[in-house]
C-alpha cells in the first residue's frame, strides 16, 4: 500500500503561485490548452487543489522511491561495462537487487581514484558476489581475496568489505545481517547511515514494527544520518501499515498534505523536496484521501477499533484539502460513470444531500471558498434560472482568468470543469440555445475540456434524447471541421472516434454519414456497414475517400456475399476484388499455375479454399468495441475468431441488430459493462430514466438514412444461405466426383475438410459434408499427399462453458443471441 515511486520533472511550464495578467495575444494556445486540460482531467486532484490555492504546480509527476530503479540499473550497467566489459553477471542486476546505494559508492570511488584504478575493479569484483546473492538463492557466495595495499587503501577496503559482507547476509541470511549492520552503524564507517537504515528495514520486514519504528525514529533524530532521512521517512509509511494504528496513519496523511501544500518555489529549490513532493503526490491516494463509496466518512460512522478509517475521518476535519478531494472525487465519479441522461430528481437529491453533508463538516467545510467551493457546489447545482446563471458566470470568470494569465491563474484549474457543468445545467433544463450560446462564447475552444467534455456531452445528450434535429444544429454551428481536425490523432484517437460515432448516428443522409465514419481511426468498424446492401458495398469500394485497405475489405465482403448467394461473381466484380486485394489475386494466379487446366469456376473455388478471409461482414461486433475485419494473413487460419475471420457464417440478424443497438448505446454512454458500473452509482441511479432511452434510440435508428436503405430481403437471404464450410465442401465434392485427380480436386477436398475444422462453427455440425469429403478423398485419391494430410473429418466444433463454468465442452447446438425487434 505504501509503495513509493520516484518523481520526475516534466518539460512543461511551471505554474507558480500568484500570477500577473498576461497579454493574451502572446500566449501560446497549446500551453493554455495543456494547462486547462491538465486539471479538467482530474478536477479534484491534489494538483488541482494546489493551483486553486495559489500554491502553483511544480510540474512533478507522482512517483515512488523505487521508480528510478530502471535508470539506476542502466547507469550501473554502463559504468561497469566500461570498467569490466567481460563481467556479464556484474552488469546484469537482478530485480531484487537494491542498486541505488552501490551505484553511489561506485561513483564516489571513481571520483576518488579513477575508473581504471585496481581498487575500483577489486571493489566491483566483490560487489559481484553481492549481486549474485540478491539475484538468486542458488550457490555459495563469498567475497574475493582483498588487495594487499597501503594502510589508507586497506582501511577503505576494510569498511567497504564489511558493508558488502553485511549486504550478502541481507539477501541470504537476514538474522545474521542485523548484527553486521549494527557494527557498521556504531562505527565511523562512511556506510554507517546506510547500515542504520538497513537495520530499520530488516526489522520492518521481519514484522517487528515496534523495534523498526524505534530504529527509524532514532535515525531521524540523528543529524549525522541525514543522508537517509528521506528514505527512512518513507519506511515509516510501511511501518505504519504494519502497525495499523490511527495515529500512525494520521502521521502519514498529515506529512503528505504538509508537503503537498508547500509552495512551488520551496519545492523546486531543493532536489530533496522535489522527490518528497512526487512521493507525497503518489501516496495521498494510497493513504485513503480519494473518492469513497458511501457517506460514512461524512457522518463519522466508524467500526470498532477503526484505524485508517479514523485517520481519514480526522483528516477531513483537519485539512480542507482532504475534505475537498474526497467529497469532490466521490461525487464527480458518478458523473464520469454515467451520461447526463441519467441525471434526474433522484440524482439531484443524492448530490444535494452528499455535497450538503460535505460542506457541513466543520471546521474544514467553512474554510472552502472561491473556485474550490464553486466546483463542489456545481456537482449539486440545480437547473433553475438563477442556478444556471450563477454557474455560467463562474465558468466565464474562470475561463477569462485562465486566458488572461495564459493558464497560470488559480482559476485555470476550475475553468474546464465549470464549463462542463454549466453546459450540463442548460441541457437538462432543455435550454439548448443557452448551452450553445455559452459554448460559442467560450474562449477555450482549443482545449479538450471544451470539445471532448462540454461539447461532446451536450451532443451526446441531445442524441440520446432523440433530438437529432438539435444535434445536427449543434454540429453545423459548433462541431466544425476545425474542431474535429484539432482532436488528437495517432494513438490518442478516443475523442475522434467518439465524435465519429455520434455524428454518424445523427446523420441525415449518406453524405453526412460517410463524412462521419471517415473521421474514425477505423471507419469500417461501424456496424452499419454490415447492414448495407451488397450494391452499396461495391459503390463504397470504389470510393476513393476510403483507404485502399478499407476498400479492399468492402470489396471482399461484397464479392463473398455474391458468391454465397450464387450470384454472378466473375467479370468486373472479380477484377475489382483482385485489384483491391492483390493478395487474393496472387493466390488466384497461383492456382492457375499449379493446375493449368482448371476451370474458372473451380479456380475461384480453390482460391477461396486457400484464402480463409473470405467473409460477408465488414465489422466484427463483440467485446468492448467493434473493429473492422482485417486479416493479418490471406493464407493463414485465424485461431482466435474462426466465425468472423475464416470463410463465413450466414448472416445472423439478431447478433447484428443487437450490435447496432449496442453501438448506439455506447455512443449514448451505456457501454456493454454499464450494468457493472451502475452498481457504483448507488442511490443516484434511477432505472426509470433509462427505460425510455431504448425507444428513443430505436426511433433514431429507424429514421437513419442508412438503416432506411437496408435491403432486408437480401439480409434474409444471407441469413438462410449455406455457411462457408458447407457451401465449399459440397462444391469440392461435386468437382471431385467428376475429376481424374490432376486438376486440383484432391487439394480442394482436403482444404474443404480444413474449413470444417477451422471455419464457421456457430451454425451446427459439419459431419455430413466433412465426412463425405474426407472419405471421397480417401477412396478416390488414396496415396496422394492431400489424402495423407487429411486423416480425419470433423463435425461439431463450437465450445461453451458448463453451467458451473468449470470447463469448456463441445456442443452441436447452434449459437443464439437475444431476440431483437426489427428496425423497419
Amino acid at each position: 500500500m505504501m509503495k513509493h515511486v520516484a518523481a520526475s520533472l516534466t518539460a512543461l511550464a511551471i505554474l507558480a503561485g500568484p500570477t500577473l495578467a498576461q497579454d493574451a495575444s502572446s500566449c501560446d494556445p497549446a500551453k493554455l490548452a495543456a494547462s486547462i486540460d491538465r486539471y479538467a482531467q482530474e478536477p479534484f486532484s491534489a494538483r488541482s487543489w494546489r493551483v486553486l490555492q495559489g500554491l502553483g504546480d511544480p510540474m512533478i509527476e507522482p512517483g515512488s522511491a523505487d521508480g528510478d530503479t530502471w535508470s539506476q540499473q542502466e547507469e550501473w550497467r554502463k559504468l561497469v561495462t566500461q570498467i569490466l566489459p567481460e563481467e556479464q553477471d556484474l552488469q546484469n542486476v537482478g530485480w531484487n537487487c537494491r542498486i541505488g546505494y552501490p551505484l553511489s559508492v561506485l561513483k564516489t570511488r571513481i571520483d576518488q581514484l579513477g575508473a581504471q584504478d585496481p581498487y575500483v575493479k577489486q571493489w566491483l569484483m566483490a560487489q559481484q558476489q553481492v549481486i549474485r546473492a540478491c539475484s538468486s538463492d542458488d550457490g555459495e557466495v563469498a567475497l574475493p581475496e582483498p588487495l594487499v595495499d597501503e594502510p589508507a587503501v586497506a582501511n577503505r577496503q576494510k569498511v567497504d568489505r564489511a558493508y558488502q559482507e553485511a549486504s550478502i547476509a541481507f539477501y541470504r541470511d537476514k538474522p545474521k545481517a542485523i548484527p553486521l549492520f549494527k557494527a557498521i552503524a556504531s562505527s565511523n564507517s562512511i556506510h554507517r547511515a546506510a547500515a542504520a537504515y538497513n537495520i530499520a528495514n530488516l526489522l520492518a520486514n521481519a514484522k517487528q514494527p515496534v523495534e523498526a519504528r524505534a530504529a527509524a525514529e532514532a535515525i531521524l533524530a540523528d543529524p549525522s544520518l541525514s543522508s537517509v532521512h528521506q528514505i527512512t521517512q518513507q519506511l515509516l509509511g510501511y511501518i505504519a501499515n504494519q502497525e495499523d494504528t490511527a495515529q500512525g496513519w494520521s502521521g502519514i496523511i498529515d506529512g503528505d498534505i504538509a508537503i503537498l501544500e508547500t509552495p512551488s518555489e520551496a519545492i523546486l529549490a531543493s532536489d530533496d523536496m522535489k522527490r518528497q513532493y512526487g512521493i507525497a503526490l503518489y501516496d495521498i491516494d494510497f493513504v485513503g484521501i480519494r473518492g469513497k463509496d458511501g457517506d460514512w466518512w461524512l457522518d463519522g460512522t466508524l467500526p470498532a477499533d477503526a484505524t485508517i478509517s479514523k485517520s481519514i475521518v480526522d483528516a477531513s476535519r483537519q485539512h480542507p484539502m482532504a475534505l475537498w478531494m474526497m467529497a469532490g472525487q466521490s461525487a464527480n465519479q458518478k458523473y464520469q460513470l454515467a451520461p447526463w441522461s441519467l441525471v434526474g430528481d433522484k440524482w439531484q437529491a443524492s448530490m444535494t444531500n452528499y455535497i450538503g453533508k460535505a460542506l457541513a463538516v466543520q471546521p474544514t467545510g467553512a474554510k472552502l471558498s472561491g473556485p474550490t467551493l464553486q466546483m463542489l457546489k456545481a456537482l449539486a447545482a440545480k437547473t433553475d434560472d438563477a442556478a444556471r446563471a450563477e454557474l455560467w458566470s463562474q465558468a466565464n470568470q474562470a475561463m477569462d482568468a485562465a486566458v488572461k494569465s495564459c493558464g497560470t491563474a488559480p482559476e485555470t484549474a476550475a475553468a474546464g470543469f465549470l464549463l462542463n457543468h454549466a453546459t450540463r445545467l442548460s441541457a437538462l433544463a432543455g435550454k439548448y440555445d443557452e448551452a450553445e450560446q455559452g459554448l460559442a462564447a467560450a474562449p477555450i475552444k482549443s482545449t479538450r475540456a471544451y470539445s471532448g467534455l462540454a461539447l461532446y456531452n451536450l451532443a451526446q445528450y441531445m442524441a440520446s434524447q432523440g433530438d437529432t434535429a438539435e444535434a445536427r444544429k449543434l454540429r453545423d454551428q459548433l462541431i466544425t471541421p476545425d474542431v474535429l481536425n484539432s482532436l488528437p490523432g495517432g494513438d490518442q484517437t478516443t475523442d475522434r472516434n467518439r465524435f465519429s460515432a455520434l455524428l454518424a448516428l445523427i446523420a441525415e443522409d449518406r453524405v453526412h454519414w460517410k463524412d462521419a465514419v471517415l473521421r474514425s481511426s477505423d471507419p469500417p468498424s461501424d456496424i452499419t456497414f454490415n447492414f448495407l446492401p451488397t450494391k452499396t458495398l461495391w459503390e463504397l469500394a470504389a470510393d476513393q475517400s476510403f483507404t485502399p485497405r478499407d476498400r479492399a475489405l468492402l470489396a471482399r465482403a461484397a464479392w463473398t456475399r455474391d458468391y454465397g448467394l450464387k450470384r454472378k461473381v466473375d467479370g468486373d466484380h472479380l477484377a475489382t476484388l483482385h485489384a483491391l486485394n492483390p493478395e487474393i489475386k496472387e493466390i488466384f494466379d497461383k492456382v492457375k499455375a499449379d493446375y493449368p487446366g482448371i476451370s474458372p469456376r473451380n479456380q475461384r473455388l480453390l482460391t477461396i479454399l486457400r484464402s480463409p478471409p473470405h467473409n460477408i461482414l465488414v465489422s466484427m461486433p463483440g467485446g468492448w468495441q467493434n473493429e473492422s475485419i482485417r486479416p493479418d494473413s490471406f493464407t493463414e487460419i485465424d485461431n482466435y475468431n474462426p466465425n468472423d475471420k475464416n470463410w463465413w457464417c450466414p448472416y445472423e440478424p439478431d447478433r447484428q441488430l443487437g450490435a447496432l443497438r449496442q453501438q448506439s448505446d455506447d455512443m449514448a454512454g451505456f457501454p456493454v459493462y454499464f450494468d457493472y458500473q451502475m452498481k457504483r452509482l448507488g442511490d443516484a441511479y434511477d432505472p426509470a430514466l433509462r427505460q425510455p432511452l431504448a425507444a428513443k434510440r430505436d426511433a433514431v435508428l429507424k429514421a437513419h438514412p442508412m438503416v432506411k436503405a437496408v435491403d432486408w430481403k437480401e439480409l434474409g437471404a444471407l441469413s438462410r444461405m449455406a455457411q462457408g464450410p458447407e457451401r465449399l465442401s459440397d462444391a469440392a465434392i461435386d468437382w471431385a466426383k467428376a475429376s481424374g485427380g490432376k486438376d486440383g480436386a484432391p487439394e480442394a477436398l482436403a482444404l474443404a475438410v480444413r474449413t470444417t475444422r477451422y471455419g464457421c462453427n456457430w451454425h451446427g455440425g459439419h459431419g455430413r459434408y466433412s465426412k463425405a469429403a474426407q472419405q471421397l478423398l480417401a477412396s478416390k485419391f488414396a496415396g496422394t499427399t492431400w489424402q495423407k494430410q487429411t486423416p480425419y473429418w470433423f463435425d461439431c466444433r463450437r465450445t461453451e462453458w458448463t453451467k458451473d463454468y468449470s470447463e469448456k465442452v463441445t456442443t452441436c447446438k447452434p449459437m443464439t443471441w437475444p431476440k431483437q425487434a426489427p428496425l423497419k
